[in-house]
Order: C-alpha cells, then sequence, then structure tokens
C-alpha cells in the first residue's frame, strides 16, 4: 500500500526465480515422491508461458528499463532479497515434510515383501 513499487521484487522471484530454480525443485520433487506430471507440482506451471527463456530475457531487459533512481532500484532489491529468503523459510519448513515422506517411502521399499528370486512384490493372499 505504501510503496507499491516494491511489488516488482515479489514478481521477479515468483517468475523469475520459479522459472529458473523452481523448475529444477518441481523435477527433483517429481522424481523423489514419485509424482504424476502436474500432481502437487502446479505452483510451478506456467502454461501461458510458452517460451521460458524468451520469457525471462523480455522480463529481465522490461526490468532494467524501469524509470526509477538508485535508491529505489536498491529498495526493490532490497526486497527481492528479503522474498529470496522467505521463500527460503518455507523451504526449510517444508524440507523436515519432504524428509519424513523419503523415509517413508524408503521403509515401505526396504519391508515389502518379496517373492524369492523375483524383483516383483508378492500378491496378497
Amino acid at each position: 500500500e505504501k510503496e507499491p513499487e516494491l511489488l516488482v521484487a515479489h514478481s521477479y522471484t515468483r517468475y523469475l526465480g520459479d522459472l529458473s530454480g523452481g523448475q529444477i525443485l518441481k523435477k527433483i520433487a517429481q522424481r523423489g515422491m514419485n509424482l504424476s506430471d502436474g500432481q502437487g507440482t502446479a505452483f510451478y506451471e506456467f502454461k501461458q508461458i510458452s517460451d521460458e527463456k524468451g520469457f525471462k530475457a523480455t522480463y529481465r531487459q522490461a526490468m532494467d528499463e524501469l524509470p526509477i533512481d538508485d535508491a529505489t532500484a536498491d529498495r526493490i532489491v532490497e526486497e527481492a532479497n528479503a522474498a529470496f529468503g522467505m521463500n527460503m523459510k518455507m523451504f526449510q519448513e517444508l524440507e523436515g515434510n519432504l524428509i519424513k515422506a523419503i523415509g517413508i517411502m524408503l521403509y515401505n521399499t526396504l519391508t515389502r515383501r518379496r517373492v524369492r528370486g523375483s524383483t516383483e512384490l508378492a500378491t496378497a493372499e
């Protein structure tokens, strides 16, 4: 409300961060938790953006051309760093849940009964 220009920092963090590192996190989550496409990763879906690389280049150029002074630019960078810090805290909180999920998956993998001489799970009788 008081400094709407700082919203640029959150937009920057959301789009450029999630279009770059977020895509890596999406793939890690999909592989690590055996998720199907789109399952649990909608936050990292940008269906409206067909060319991510081109979008990022255009976005950066638009930011470079913003009609702002150095003091405002410094405040935007400071806000972007704060937004990034909040994202990191969120991931740290989620990390505990991910470790728990991985532990459950590992436990299930190690304790499933298998038929001798086979890699297939034994069927329930």
